[in-house]
């Protein structure tokens, strides 16, 4: 394997191929959504439905999401509904953004219900932005909801996290920051992993 120095290595571009897929999937490529929007700014509801188009809009694939609407169910439960929340998990997850929670039949591989809570630990705004590149008008201080949700998205795709240097401008690469809004655009990885799978 090569290795290379930070100034040597390959430049990260969102057309790095790479992918990780776990083999576990949704039976049916149609899956029902709910959201408990407390805790979150205003707008945070229509940025976790941005999120979840992200992967629906992909050309290739046959995914679809259908929102029904909010919800006072939280946390990471087996209630076979599929849900988006806030909730403090600092001291469950230290340092974790969001935490995606899938429960599936492990014989055939078959998710029956999915989870995400992002973490209202921390700060989180919402960035009227629909051009990556105006990721420099984002709130610096704060997590942008649509930006995390497209990322936790592809894990309930099950899609895996990436950590390599030339992945990182791809959607499911596993770190984040304030201000950030290049997770909310697929790289080419991103769509060749949904792809592959729907």
């Amino acid at each position: 394997m090569p290795y290379w120095s930070p100034s040597q290595a390959p430049t990260p571009t969102d057309q790095n191929t790479t992918y990780k897929y776990t083999g576990i999937h949704w039976a049916n490529p149609y899956v029902e959504y709910n959201i408990n929007p407390a805790s979150v700014s205003e707008g945070g509801e229509g940025a976790v439905t941005a999120a979840f188009q992200t992967w629906e809009d992909e050309p290739n694939s046959s995914m679809d999401f259908e929102y029904l609407g909010t919800t006072t169910l939280t946390g990471l439960n087996l209630d076979y509904q599929n849900v988006v929340s806030w909730q403090d998990i600092t001291s469950q997850y230290p340092g974790a953004i969001a935490v995606t929670m899938v429960w599936y039949y492990r014989g055939i591989k078959e998710i029956v219900d999915v989870d995400t809570v992002m973490n209202s630990g921390f700060d989180w705004s919402v960035n009227f932005c629909t051009d990556v590149k105006c990721e420099t008008s984002a709130n610096i201080n704060s997590y942008d909801v649509q930006n995390i949700m497209t990322h936790e998205a592809g894990h309930w795709l099950m899609l895996l996290d990436l950590y390599q240097w030339k992945t990182q401008k791809l959607t499911m690469y596993g770190y984040g920051a304030m201000g950030e809004l290049r997770k909310r655009t697929l790289g080419l990885g991103d769509e060749l992993g949904i792809d592959r799978i729907y």
